[in-house]
């Protein structure tokens, strides 16, 4: 089993990463090999609607994210992790999410291999977890539709603000913890 964290958040030590280190290490104590990708790390672009993905099982582009497209291929399960700055998922999240065009075919079916699990994370400073009801369902239709990915759950940590202060809500952390040990149960 393989399971990658994306984080779209350019704190490495922020909210959204600590709730997705959680779900990691509790994939891994249930045996996953795990790793980490941090968007704000990495060198990419967004589409460039060229349509070489259409003709071709890959992007032109030949980036940092190249790499992650074949992780993704690989990967069994797939946390995708953003904050929400301003009603929507941070740009990081929103340039990667731009380039996922390559991984559906002409007709829109997912050219990833069926059965990956995924998990959604976000951390918003409202304090109220459905504010931004609406961009979760979206994210979780996308990659369901698009992807053909079984979304496990979707943890928000809302009303935080400073990094890190997540990790003192025991509750979302014990409950990030079993998202992962239960992953593929």
């Amino acid at each position: 089993m393989r399971v990658i964290g994306i984080v779209g958040s350019p704190r490495k030590n922020g909210n959204t990463n600590t709730v997705v280190q959680q779900i990691l290490e509790g994939a891994a104590e249930a045996g996953a090999e795990t790793s980490t990708f941090l968007l704000n790390e990495m060198n990419y672009r967004g589409c460039q609607a060229c349509d070489y993905c259409k003709s071709h099982e890959k992007c032109k582009l030949e980036d940092d994210l190249a790499e992650l497209f074949d992780e993704i291929a690989k990967a069994d399960g797939i946390v995708f992790g953003s904050p929400i700055y301003f009603g929507q998922f941070s740009g990081q999240m929103r340039l990667f999410l731009d380039r996922c065009y390559s991984l559906i075919n002409r007709d829109f079916s997912p050219r990833l291999p069926a059965g990956k699990k995924a998990v959604v994370v976000g951390a918003q400073g409202i304090p109220d977890p459905t504010a931004f009801k609406g961009v979760y369902g979206e994210f979780e239709g996308q990659i369901s539709q698009f992807a053909g990915m079984d979304v496990k759950d979707t943890l928000v940590a809302a009303g935080y603000h400073a990094p890190g202060e997540v990790k003192d809500n025991a509750e979302l952390m014990l409950k990030a913890k079993n998202t992962g040990l239960n992953l593929f149960k």
